[in-house]
C-alpha cells in the first residue's frame, strides 16, 4: 500500500509554488516529511570521486579566494599606515573583497575551520552583547602595544581578532583611520595587525587542506585507523551537514532579524557587516555559495521520478533567494505596519527552510548519507 502521508508532503510542496509564495506551513512539511517512505541509497555510491570533487572544485578554491583577499587587504593597510591615506581607498575595497569571499565558506565549519575557533576569530558574529566594541574600545583606550603584533593579537579575545573589528575600525567617521593624531595611528596599525590576523588564518587554512596530515587526505582515506571519518559516507555527509547549517545562518542571520524588526519598528535589526554597507552583497555571496555546494554534491541527480519534483522545486527556490533575499535586506520598511514587507520576508525564510529540510530529510537520504538529527532540529 502507498504511503500517503509521504505522498502528501510531496503535493504539498508542490502546491507551496515559490512564485506565488502560496505555501503550507512548516510545521506541516515537517511531521510530513519525518513520515515518508524511506528510500534504500544506491547500491554502490561513488563516495571517494564525489569527495575529492567537491573538495578540489569547490572547497579548496573558495579558501584559496579567501586567502588573496586577505593577503592584499594585509599589504594595502601596511601601506597605508605609514602616511599613504590614500591607500585606505583601496583598503575598504579589499575589505569588501575579503568579507564576501568569508560569506563563501562560512558556513564550511569541518576540517581545517573546526581548529581553534577558527570561525569565530574570523569573524565574532553575531555579537548580540556588543563584546567586540566593548573591547575595542578597551584596546585604543590604553593604546595596547601587544595588540599591533598579530601573533600577540591572535591570542586575544577572539572578538578583536577579525572581520567585525576590522569594519569597526575601517567604518568609523569620528575616528578616520587617515588622520594624523595619536589614537589614529594607533587604530590604523591596529587594523594592519587584525588583517594580517586574517591573513595568516586564511593561510593555515589553506595549508591544512593538503600535505600527507591534511585533511584532504583525511577525508579521502577514511577507516578504523581515521579518527574522523570512518567510512566513505561520512566526508559526503559532513559536506551536506555544512550546506543545511549554511541555510540555517542565512535565515537565523539574515532573514530572521528583519522579520522580528517588523515587530519592533523602532528597533534595527542586526545584521552582518551592515556598518560597511554589505549585508545585501552578503546574503547574495552566501546563497551563491550554498547553491554551488550543492550542485557540486549532485543531490538533485538521479532521483526516483516519484521524488523529481524536489530537486526542480529547490532550484526554484535558490533562483528566487538569489533574487529576493538581497533586495530585501537592502530595502526599508515604508511603514511601522508594513504587512507587505512581512509577506515577502516570511515567503524568504520558507524557501530557505524548505530547500534545508528538503536535502535533510529527502536528497541526502536517497544519495545514502546521514545527516543526524540535530542538523535539522527546530523550525
Amino acid at each position: 500500500m502507498p504511503n500517503r502521508i509521504g505522498s502528501n508532503a510531496d503535493d504539498a510542496l508542490q502546491r507551496g509554488s515559490p512564485v506565488t509564495g502560496r505555501a503550507p506551513s512548516l510545521c506541516f512539511l515537517v511531521a510530513a516529511a519525518q513520515f515518508a517512505a524511506v528510500v534504500p541509497a544506491p547500491a554502490a555510491p561513488a563516495f571517494p570521486e564525489l569527495t575529492a570533487s567537491v573538495i578540489d572544485d569547490y572547497v579548496v578554491p573558495r579558501f584559496a579566494r579567501l586567502k588573496q583577499a586577505t593577503d592584499k587587504l594585509a599589504k594595502d593597510l601596511d601601506a597605508a599606515c605609514p602616511g599613504q591615506p590614500r591607500r585606505l581607498t583601496a583598503v575598504r575595497a579589499d575589505f569588501d573583497r575579503a568579507a564576501l569571499a568569508w560569506a563563501a565558506v562560512a558556513f564550511l565549519r569541518f576540517g581545517p575551520m573546526s581548529v581553534t575557533g577558527r570561525p569565530e576569530r574570523f569573524a565574532y558574529w553575531p555579537d548580540p552583547r556588543g563584546v567586540m566594541h566593548r573591547q575595542l574600545r578597551a584596546l585604543i583606550a590604553r593604546r595596547d602595544p601587544s595588540a599591533l603584533n598579530p601573533q600577540e593579537l591572535a591570542n586575544k579575545s577572539v572578538a578583536v581578532q577579525g572581520l567585525t573589528a576590522l569594519e569597526a575600525l575601517l567604518v568609523n567617521p569620528k575616528h578616520p583611520l587617515g588622520s594624523e593624531d595619536e589614537e589614529s595611528r594607533y587604530r590604523c596599525r591596529l587594523a594592519a595587525s587584525v588583517a594580517h590576523n586574517l591573513d595568516n588564518i586564511a593561510r593555515d587554512i589553506l595549508s591544512d587542506w593538503s600535505g600527507a596530515q591534511g585533511w584532504r587526505r583525511r577525508m579521502l582515506e577514511p577507516g578504523p585507523q581515521n579518527a574522523s571519518y570512518r567510512t566513505p559516507a561520512e566526508p559526503p555527509a559532513e559536506f551536506a551537514r555544512a550546506l543545511i547549517s549554511g541555510l540555517q545562518m542565512v535565515q537565523d542571520q539574515q532573514i530572521a532579524p528583519l522579520i522580528a524588526a517588523q515587530t519592533t519598528p523602532s528597533k534595527a535589526p542586526r545584521l552582518p557587516f551592515a556598518r560597511s554597507g554589505l549585508s545585501a552583497r552578503y546574503v547574495a555571496a552566501a546563497i551563491a555559495s550554498l547553491e554551488a555546494l550543492y550542485k557540486a554534491m549532485g543531490l538533485g541527480n538521479d532521483v526516483p521520478k516519484k521524488k523529481a519534483w524536489m530537486p526542480r522545486w529547490i532550484a526554484i527556490a535558490f533562483r528566487r533567494l538569489a533574487e529576493d533575499a538581497p533586495a530585501a535586506v537592502q530595502k526599508k520598511a515604508s511603514s511601522e505596519t508594513d504587512k507587505e514587507r512581512e509577506r515577502e520576508l516570511r515567503i524568504l525564510r520558507f524557501h530557505v527552510d524548505g530547500i534545508r529540510k528538503l536535502i535533510g530529510r529527502e536528497l541526502a537520504p536517497l544519495a545514502g548519507l546521514t545527516i543526524g538529527f540535530n542538523e535539522l532540529d527546530g523550525d
